[in-house]
């Protein structure tokens, strides 16, 4: 029983750790929901004041983390500040009724970050397939903290903009606790078990467009079935890209770790061979 309390602690700390850069990305979200509410001074565009230094603090804490190394206690860090990147950099561009120029920004910017994030998941695919392409799908992830502030963001208004807004704040909050849960398991799991724990990551992250789907066509004051369904699709399509070429490429690097592990296996005979 002496030993129980420690194990415990040492779980729940871990738990903490890999959601503490989420919980930063949540708190960025949730800041401008009074500051838009009220109207406060100081909006740079799509970015208040306090959410612009909650996601600078996060790419800061993903790079304190590289410079650890990225031990898989701080797995989650490197990909949430790598989102925030994006959230930062979609911020800056996003601008009211310019819809073009906004999903251009987001298209660039997206596209930039997830190449390095390719990079780095082919890199640690040698600590094995499911950390690797779990650390495609907690970028990808990174998206589920945003939540719109219904009646300060759009031009439509909406009815019950409060509970509209409390409702995804709730959605996003569950969604990235869970997420922060099943980083955990992925941690503690045994090389055996962790494919499961990968594959339920992958599947939140599949699951991300039918929690939310329903946010955008709301905001819009246009919620309906085919609006819905059509924010799900579009969603499945971008999740299931990132995810396959991430599969991809996991998949042939991990055969040259393979090959190279061989190779000293196939050399040490022919050395030893008497010479002729």
């Amino acid at each position: 029983m002496a030993r129980a309390a420690p194990r415990l602690a040492d779980r729940r700390r871990l738990l903490l750790t890999l959601g503490a850069p989420y919980a930063l990305l949540l708190l960025a979200s949730l800041v401008e929901w009074p500051w838009r509410a009220l109207g406060a001074p100081g909006v740079v565009v799509a970015l208040t004041p306090p959410s612009f230094i909650l996601l600078a603090f996060s790419v800061g804490a993903s790079t304190y983390a590289l410079r650890r190394k990225l031990p898989l206690s701080m797995i989650t860090w490197l990909p949430a500040g790598q989102g925030a990147i994006v959230l930062l950099a979609t911020g800056f561009f996003a601008g009211g009724a310019q819809d073009q120029l906004t999903g251009l920004a987001f298209i660039i910017a997206y596209g930039f970050i997830f190449l390095i994030v390719l990079a780095v998941a082919t890199a640690i695919a040698s600590n094995g397939a499911p950390v690797a392409v779990a650390f495609v799908a907690f970028f990808a992830l990174t998206q589920a903290a945003r939540f719109p502030v219904f009646g300060a963001d759009g031009e439509a208004t909406v009815p019950y903009a409060g509970l509209l807004t409390l409702a995804a704040f709730l959605r996003a909050g569950v969604e990235l606790a869970v997420l922060a849960w099943l980083a955990r398991r992925l941690v503690e799991a045994a090389d055996s078990s962790a494919m499961p724990t990968a594959l339920w990551i992958v599947a939140l992250t599949l699951g991300h467009g039918a929690l939310a789907g329903w946010e955008d066509p709301a905001l819009r004051g246009a919620l309906t079935l085919g609006e819905y369904v059509e924010q799900i699709t579009r969603w499945l399509m971008l999740a299931c890209i990132q995810l396959g070429m991430a599969a991809v490429l996991i998949r042939f690097r991990r055969a040259q770790f393979r090959d190279q592990e061989a190779q000293p296996r196939t050399a040490e005979p022919e050395r030893s061979e008497p010479p002729a």
